[in-house]
């Protein structure tokens, strides 16, 4: 199935224990990029939500490292459900 066909969800809609697939910054301000790319977090690259909270950051896993992502940050990060 081609990427275009895939249903684009924000990161807050995946949810815990699935893996997702970054396809898209939404509206981040570029400040906010460069701090995802700095600590590894790149387009087209698979992610496993660990950790789903109403109040609190969103964990990813990718690779070996757990990375926290601000929910104000993860309603525009856009990704598809790995299958």
């Amino acid at each position: 199935m081609a990427q275009k066909d895939k249903k684009i969800v924000t990161l807050l809609d995946v949810p815990q224990g699935a893996t997702c697939v970054l396809v898209g910054w939404g509206g981040l301000e570029t400040q906010d990029v460069k701090k995802l790319t700095d600590v590894g977090v790149f387009l087209d690259l698979p992610l496993i939500v660990l950790n789903v909270t109403s109040s609190g950051p969103i964990v990813v896993a990718i690779n070996d490292a757990h990375i926290a992502i601000g929910t104000n940050t993860a309603k525009h990060m856009q990704v598809y459900l790995k299958e």
